[in-house]
């Protein structure tokens, strides 16, 4: 046909409406035919952050290489002030609900950046290892310690029955009322070698498992059984337990700075041995959590099997043949491929039964918590002197043996809206939370001498607390995001004071500023010598730290 433009005119094709007809129902058939074969890539959540960490000292952290007048005759060096971590992390999660089952895959790399106090605390690292390291024992903190690139979740969910839900493959499960200090949150480990506890976002330090996590709902009696099986050969055996910098990094337990564990001097080596007879990660875990309600109070109870959160020092009497029958007890292994020195750091099985209740009370306004442990036979280091002291029965404090107590662990927490409106002119109420900890060791005995830290002479007492408090508080309708975390240990001394803010700017940038400032009672001042009486908040002394955080979420 010639169109008008050819100034032919032409008939009206009576054809064309049906001939549009079948056009729109094959396009229509063929988009159907298109979704049904597409089905597996659309609908995907994909969500995630890249975020960059920036920290500098507030004060002077010692750095004392090997030798009596420091690394190749340099003394101490002044490093407040200086940048202390340069860390990237890029962070990916990818979701599909198929209506039966969901997926979740969440991926994470991190890098970091030399700086120069981090370039001096690696020489210092390289110095022990050439004046007394075990061969192959040097460490690269960048590489070792805090570059990584991890699967944190593979797993699929769904329901069985109308009841039963099953998820399985790699994932994290939070158990307890509270997850500051360790009760019930002992499924999974923490990595606290690049940060200590101090990241406000915990999943973020904890080490997610391959498990299957089975949910039973019991309708009728208002609750659920929660079962957890964790085999042990599908799981790294580093990702059991918790995971501490002995590495001699920048949060290295003061005054270890710069003297990994396993470079000590005079064959005091000290590594990880994951295949203890009584403490062999190949090992399965498993525990039960019945969670319900009775009448207006929610609680939980709960068992689990496992390995302990800390790794506890398991001397070799093969060197420390002066060891008294307090060391009798001990555990005994070597490593493989060859037998331990001073000794090795185990992470033994253990049951924890918990409890754990809360309740809203109008009348206050308040949300009361509580959780309650106990740990039959919890493992703990013994021997406060060292031979390096000229007496004692191992290496270090606490390498006399291991000795196993009835520990019972408590949490009470008090949670409330405070109207700070017309004092600090905040936009809303803020919140106040306070949480006070305490252990008690049953069968307590002093002359056992017990350890709160292998290689620290801070004696274990039969009671200790901690009290902890947050208030948060928001300004320019959540913009602008202020709070204030303190702490104090009422037994041995010392605390901590984290003030910090986050501001929020539209949906995706988040700036987060905060200061680490700690207190202690008592610090050690040389490494591997002159050990006093240091505990938790002296193990901190010396990295009081600024961070920034910029966070763009997606």
């Amino acid at each position: 046909m010639i169109g008008l433009n050819n100034k032919k005119v032409t008939k009206p094709d009576r054809r064309l409406p049906g001939r549009v007809a079948l056009a729109v129902t094959l396009a229509a058939t063929s988009a159907a035919q298109a979704d049904d074969q597409n089905w597996l890539t659309k609908d995907w959540e994909i969500s995630g952050y890249a975020r960059q960490y920036l920290s500098w000292n507030l004060e002077n952290p010692t750095l004392i290489g090997p030798g009596p007048n420091g690394l190749d005759g340099v003394q101490e060096g002044d490093y407040r002030g200086d940048l202390s971590m340069v860390r990237t992390v890029g962070k990916l999660n990818i979701f599909r609900d198929f209506g039966a089952v969901r997926f979740k895959t969440t991926g994470r790399v991190s890098r970091e950046a030399s700086t120069s106090y981090l370039d001096d605390v690696q020489d210092v690292a390289d110095a022990w290892a050439r004046t007394g390291g075990a061969p192959e024992s040097s460490v690269d903190l960048i590489d070792d310690s805090y570059n990584d690139e991890e699967l944190r979740e593979f797993w699929l969910q769904g329901d069985l029955t109308d009841s039963l839900n099953l998820k399985i493959g790699r994932q994290q499960v939070v158990w307890g009322e509270t997850d500051f200090f360790q009760l019930m949150d002992v499924i999974h480990g923490y990595d606290f070698r690049w940060r200590s506890f101090l990241e406000p976002e915990n999943e973020e330090l904890r080490k997610p498992l391959n498990m299957v996590n089975l949910t039973q709902r019991f309708d009728d009696a208002g609750g659920s059984l929660q079962l957890i099986y964790i085999p042990g050969r599908l799981n790294d055996e580093e990702d059991r337990g918790n995971s501490y910098d002995v590495e001699g990094g920048r949060w290295a337990n003061q005054p270890n700075r710069g003297v990994p564990f396993a470079t000590a001097p005079f064959g005091a080596n000290v590594r990880y041995n994951y295949h203890h007879p009584d403490a062999d990660m190949d090992d399965d875990s498993y525990g039960l959590r019945w969670n319900g309600l009775a009448g207006d109070w929610g609680y939980s109870l709960a068992w689990f099997h496992g390995p302990n959160p800390n790794p506890v020092a398991n001397p070799n009497p093969a060197t420390n043949n002066t060891a008294p029958e307090l060391f009798l007890g001990a555990y005994e292994g070597t490593y493989e491929g060859g037998p331990a020195e001073a000794g090795e750091f185990i992470y033994p099985y253990i049951d924890v039964f918990g409890v754990s209740a809360n309740n809203y009370f109008p009348s206050l306004d308040v949300v009361f918590s509580t959780e309650l442990a106990y740990i039959p036979e919890a493992p703990y280091n013994a021997g406060i002197q060292s031979n390096s002291q000229g007496r004692g029965c191992g290496f270090f404090p606490g390498f006399c043996g291991i000795e196993e107590k009835n520990l019972f662990r408590s949490m009470f927490r008090i949670d409330k809206q405070v109207d700070l409106t017309g004092v600090l002119g905040t936009s809303r109420p803020s919140f106040l939370s306070v949480q006070v900890f305490n252990n008690w060791i049953a069968d307590f005995d002093k002359s056992e001498q017990l350890v709160n830290t292998a290689g620290f002479s801070g004696d274990t007492k039969e009671f200790s607390s901690i009290v902890t408090a947050i208030l948060a508080a928001n300004y320019a309708n959540d913009q602008i995001n202020p709070s204030l975390a303190v702490g104090s240990d009422l037994t041995y001394g010392g605390g901590f004071v984290i003030p910090s803010v986050e501001f929020v700017y539209g949906d995706h940038i988040r700036v987060r500023l905060e200061a680490d400032i700690f207190f202690d009672r008592e610090e050690q001042d040389r490494p591997l010598q002159d050990f006093n009486d240091t505990n938790l908040f002296g193990y901190f002394a010396g990295n009081d730290q600024f961070v920034a955080r910029l966070t763009y979420q997606f």
